[in-house]
């Protein structure tokens, strides 16, 4: 949302150092909420039984989690500041997921990077863009997107 794409999730999403897991479980679970999967690189929760939203943790290592924190954007929720991950690193991870994910997640994250590409008036052959998405995603991909974005 904080990049002019709203699609409603109905979950919170949040990027965390991998080594802070056990933490951050037992941080969650004492707010009641329950774990339901578990991978290497995420833990999904569901929301205590009196409301809420699912939160999906995504665990990152050390270094990436400060390079994405130091491009991070300033953003806050009832006086509450956090940072809201850059533009380029969100499609990183968007290029990221749609490598890894099952087909639906497949089709909704490209579908989020075009209207990311398009809402930003992002230039895919702008060097920096172009290298991120063939380095996080394929050839492919960005062919897909050459295509999906082209003017008329």
């Amino acid at each position: 949302m904080a990049h002019g794409f709203v699609r409603a999730t109905d979950d919170i999403d949040l990027l965390v150092q991998g080594g802070r897991r056990d933490q951050w479980r037992r941080l969650l679970e004492g707010l009641g909420m329950k774990m339901y999967r578990e991978a290497p690189a995420f833990i999904q929760f569901d929301p205590p039984p009196d409301g809420g939203l699912p939160v999906d943790l995504m665990l990152v290592g050390e270094e990436i989690f400060e390079q994405m924190r130091a491009d991070a954007e300033p953003a806050s929720v009832g006086g509450v500041p956090f940072g809201v991950v850059s533009l380029l690193h969100l499609i990183a991870l968007k290029c990221h997921a749609i490598q890894h994910g099952k087909p639906l997640r497949r089709l909704k994250d490209t579908e989020d990077l075009i209207q990311l590409i398009g809402i930003n008036h992002l230039d895919l052959n702008e060097p920096e863009l172009r290298a991120t998405i063939l380095k996080h995603g394929n050839q492919e991909l960005y062919e897909k997107l050459q295509r999906a974005c082209a003017p008329g």
